[in-house]
C-alpha cells in the first residue's frame, strides 16, 4: 500500500493547521502570560469532582483555601504531566518524521513535524501558568517535580517505543497505539473546559488545545488503523500490548494503579499540608473505594466515555472476532467499576464541537 495514498488525510489536517498556526501565540501564550494567580479568587483549575480525593473524609478535613489549592494542584499536576508527555511524543514524531522524509511522504513528515511545533507552544503555555499558581502557594516547579514521581512513566514510554523503532525501522506500533492517550486527555479537559466555576483565562487555552488535539487525535485514529496493517505478523501481539495499554490508563480511582501513579497523589496532599501518613491512608481509602464505593458523577461519565470510545476503535480495526473480544475484556477489566452495568442508564459524556473564538 502507497504512503501518499495511505495517509491522504494528513493534507486535510495540515490545511487546517496551515489556518492557525500563526496565531498560536495569540491562542496560548498571551493567555498564558496576562494570567494572575494572585487573582483567582474562588475559580477552579480542574473540574471539582475530578479534583483528587474529592468527597473523601479527607476532603472534608481540609478547609476551604485547602480545598481550592489540591482543586489547583490538580491541574498543576495534571498538565505538567500532559506536557512532559506532548515532549515524549515530540521525540516519537521527530524520530517518525526523519523516518518518512527518508523513505516515504515528505508531505507527511512535514504534518508529523507540525504537531511537534504546536506540541511545544502548548508545553510552554501550560508551564507559564502552572509556575504562576505554585509560586501564588510559594512553590516551586522542583517541589512539583518532587511530588509527581510518575513522570519517568514518560521516559520509559520514549525509550520503549525507540527501541521497537529501533528494531522493526519504523513507529508503527508507537502510532497504533497512541489513539488512546488523546481520548483521555480529551476526556478530562473537555470536562475541565465545562467546569462552571472555570478560571475563564485558564478556559480560553484550554478550549485552543482540545481544538489543536481533536486534530491529533484524528491523526491518531487514523494512522493507528494504517500502523496495525503495515505491522504484518506482529498484529496479534500489537493488539494485545494496545489492549492491556489502554487498560492502564485512567481517570480518577483505578484498580490498575501503581506505585508511580500513588506516590504523586500522596505526595501532592501533602503539599496542601496533610502528613505524610495520613495522606497515604487517604489514598488507600480513595484507591479501594472504602468510603465512596462510586465515583462522583462527572468521574463516572468520563470513566464511561472512555471505554465507550475504546470500544468503538476497537471495532474499526481490521482484526480477527476473536482477538476483538479479548481486546475488549482486558480494557473493560480495568474499568470494572462502569463496564458491569455499562447498560444502565446514566449521564452520558456530550461534548459540542469547539470554535476558535
Amino acid at each position: 500500500m502507497a504512503a501518499a495514498a495511505t495517509f491522504e488525510f494528513t493534507r486535510r489536517l495540515q490545511l487546517v493547521s496551515d489556518r492557525d498556526v500563526e496565531r498560536l501565540d495569540d491562542h496560548f501564550l498571551a493567555p498564558a502570560r496576562a494570567f494572575d494567580a494572585s487573582r483567582l479568587g474562588d475559580d477552579l483549575l480542574f473540574p471539582l469532582e475530578m479534583t483528587w480525593f474529592h468527597g473523601e473524609p479527607i476532603w472534608h478535613e481540609l478547609s476551604e483555601a485547602q480545598r481550592l489549592m489540591l482543586n489547583r494542584l490538580t491541574f498543576c499536576q495534571s498538565y505538567f504531566s500532559t506536557a512532559v508527555a506532548e515532549a515524549a511524543t515530540n521525540t516519537l514524531n521527530f524520530q517518525a518524521a526523519l523516518q518518512t522524509f527518508i523513505r516515504e511522504d515528505p508531505e507527511v513528515a512535514l504534518y508529523m513535524a507540525r504537531e511537534v511545533v504546536e506540541e511545544t507552544t502548548h508545553i510552554q503555555s501550560f508551564l507559564i501558568v502552572i509556575r504562576k499558581v505554585l509560586a501564588h502557594y510559594g512553590l516551586g516547579l522542583d517541589d512539583l517535580r518532587r511530588a509527581n514521581v510518575s513522570l519517568s512513566l514518560s521516559e520509559r514510554y520514549v525509550q520503549a517505543h525507540s527501541l521497537l523503532g529501533w528494531l522493526r525501522g519504523n513507529l508503527d506500533y508507537y502510532y497504533f497505539t497512541r489513539f488512546p492517550l488523546n481520548v483521555n486527555q480529551k476526556t478530562v479537559e473537555r470536562c475541565t473546559i465545562d467546569e462552571p466555576r472555570m478560571h475563564p483565562g485558564v478556559r480560553s487555552i484550554l478550549k485552543n488545545h482540545a481544538i489543536d488535539e481533536a486534530r491529533h487525535m484524528q491523526m491518531s485514529r487514523a494512522t493507528g488503523k494504517v500502523a496495525l496493517a503495515r505491522l504484518g505478523l506482529l498484529k496479534t501481539p500489537a493488539c494485545v500490548g494496545f489492549a492491556h495499554f489502554a487498560a492502564r490508563l485512567y481517570i480518577g480511582r483505578h484498580a490498575k494503579d501503581g506505585a508511580l501513579q500513588r506516590g504523586t497523589r500522596t505526595n501532592t496532599l501533602a503539599l496542601v499540608g496533610v502528613p505524610i501518613e495520613r495522606a497515604r491512608q487517604a489514598y488507600a481509602a480513595w484507591r479501594d473505594r472504602t468510603n465512596q464505593p462510586e465515583d462522583p458523577p462527572l468521574v463516572r461519565a468520563g470513566r464511561r466515555y472512555y471505554l465507550r470510545q475504546m470500544n468503538e476503535y476497537v471495532d474499526e480495526l481490521d482484526v480477527a472476532p476473536r482477538l476483538r473480544r479479548y481486546m475488549q475484556r482486558v480494557i473493560a477489566d480495568g474499568y470494572a467499576d462502569v463496564a458491569a452495568d455499562f447498560a444502565r442508564p446514566e449521564r452520558s459524556l456530550e461534548f459540542e464541537d469547539l470554535t476558535r473564538s
